[in-house]
């Protein structure tokens, strides 16, 4: 997927959760010329001075004094900021990051990680906040247009499939200014009126009950 991302003059980051920014992502983004903004899980390793240990090993040693408070929205998080070497990468920033008024507990920490060095710790939390709208667009694409029921093989396929799926969705998402859940409300009230509509203008015409049904493959 990465890899068909057209290159482009301006800067381009890729946004990921903790699942995903393994060696071959993370190089093939740079390939690409792309920057990566991503979770991290907690056991990742790094190299603080040199010393590996992993992120919650060394955030038990983090003190409200050693953070900076970053406010994203309208929340503030109290952020560790670690720049330097981690096991898939020779220069990275990492940001270790709680909730401000909620203390430094190691299980209550999230961690982030940018191969940018050069954006600050706001800026790298706001972009990675952008992946929030993804998220919301997966859960209707599965919940609302069956996107975890239907079940493809080949390669063109899915791409004939997605492209279904995400045509739909902008139809949806057009019909109601921005709003995908409310688009496939009003397609699904629409459908509802004009079954209605075709029914009564069949029985209006002559045709019986049954033709009804089998016009409608409901027979």
């Amino acid at each position: 997927m990465i890899q068909a991302v057209p290159m482009s003059m301006c800067r381009t980051y890729v946004l990921m959760d903790s699942w995903y920014p393994s060696a071959s992502v993370l190089q093939t983004s740079a390939e690409r010329g792309f920057h990566v903004i991503s979770g991290l899980k907690t056991n990742r390793i790094f190299y603080p001075q040199g010393i590996r240990q992993s992120l919650n090993s060394f955030a038990s040693y983090i003190s409200k004094s050693d953070t900076d408070l970053v406010t994203i929205g309208s929340s503030a998080y109290r952020v560790y900021r670690y720049e330097g070497k981690l096991n898939l990468l020779e220069n990275a920033v990492l940001l270790l990051c709680w909730k401000e008024g909620e203390g430094f507990d190691p299980k209550q920490m999230k961690a982030f990680l940018s191969t940018d060095i050069s954006l600050r710790s706001e800026e790298i939390l706001s972009y990675y906040s952008k992946r929030w709208a993804i998220e919301t667009y997966f859960r209707t694409a599965k919940v609302q247009l069956a996107m975890d029921r239907y079940q493809v093989r080949s390669t063109q396929a899915i791409d004939r499939y997605l492209t279904l799926l995400l045509f739909a969705a902008l139809c949806c998402s057009y019909s109601s200014h921005g709003s995908l859940i409310d688009g496939l409300h009003r397609y699904r009230i629409q459908k509802k009126h004009d079954m209605i509509e075709y029914i009564y203008n069949q029985a209006q015409n002559g045709a019986t009950l049954d033709q009804i049904k089998t016009r409608l493959r409901v027979a």
